[in-house]
């Protein structure tokens, strides 16, 4: 099966997905070395238990195979500039793994990684999925700065807090009445219209949201970014999520 790259646009940043690319026995390889690695215990605690490691040397083969990959589908697709500095994945690595459900990393940007080696500046960050979310985890590109989506984001869950109580109280008030036997037409109209303007509230922030590019992990899975682009790691509902993640030079005739 031939490796396929799609991509997707958040803003003004695009990501790239490559699937079909990576053999089943590089992703072998890369689960045998991810469970001889120990779990981190000592950098800062994080929802995700994490692996560290260093590809050169013996290990060299997972930067190898990576680049290989994606500087074919790259030239094939007439993205990657040659005219700029060689791609290059950064040696330093680690395994994110969440174990458990509504595990997730709230919206973000990258801090980039300088290559000790060439004194370059990493661009984008690399991700390998290592196995299968059908539901829930995805890795997603926002289109719009970390402070606004998360601002966004609490303005809506309040208008749903908010919704889901006014649809209690007319529940109570339609109970109440049912068991007294009396009416409060006045009490429900004016529930209901509380309850029908937060929920056309609740569309119109959502409507006002620009489109964001979620990627489901699956197994083999390649996924990049620019640094610079917001994500963040939706709350996990199939488990484990599992992914390799790196830094990577690279400069293309678009961004």
């Amino acid at each position: 099966m031939s490796p396929i790259l799609t991509r997707g646009h958040a803003g003004e940043h695009t990501g790239y997905v490559l699937d079909d690319a990576l053999s089943q026995e590089y992703m072998s390889n890369l689960q045998s070395l991810r469970t001889s690695l120990p779990i981190d215990k000592e950098k800062k605690k994080t929802a995700a238990a994490r692996r560290f490691f260093c590809a050169e040397n013996e290990f060299e083969w997972i930067r190898d195979g990576l680049v290989s990959v994606i500087k074919e589908s790259l030239e094939k697709d007439g993205t990657l500039n040659g005219d700029e500095a060689p791609m290059r994945v950064l040696p330093w690595m680690r395994f994110l793994e969440y174990s458990e459900r509504d595990q997730g990393l709230g919206p973000h940007t990258d801090a980039l990684i300088r290559c000790k080696e060439t004194g370059v500046w990493s661009t984008h960050t690399l991700l390998v999925f290592c196995s299968d979310c059908y539901v829930g985890g995805e890795t997603t590109l926002l289109p719009e700065d970390a402070k606004t989506t998360r601002v966004r984001q609490r303005k809506v869950q309040k208008a749903r807090d908010a919704a889901n109580e006014l649809k209690s109280a007319i529940a109570r008030t339609e109970s109440d009445d049912m068991t007294t036997k009396t009416t409060s037409s006045a009490r429900l109209d004016r529930l209901q219209t509380a309850l029908q303007n937060t929920e056309e509230s609740i569309a119109i922030m959502t409507m006002q949201a620009k489109p964001s590019f979620p990627v489901q992990p699956k197994c083999g899975r390649i996924f990049f970014f620019p640094h610079e682009c917001p994500h963040e790691g939706r709350s996990t509902v199939s488990v484990p999520k599992i992914f390799l993640r790196a830094e990577l030079i690279l400069k293309l005739t678009t961004s």
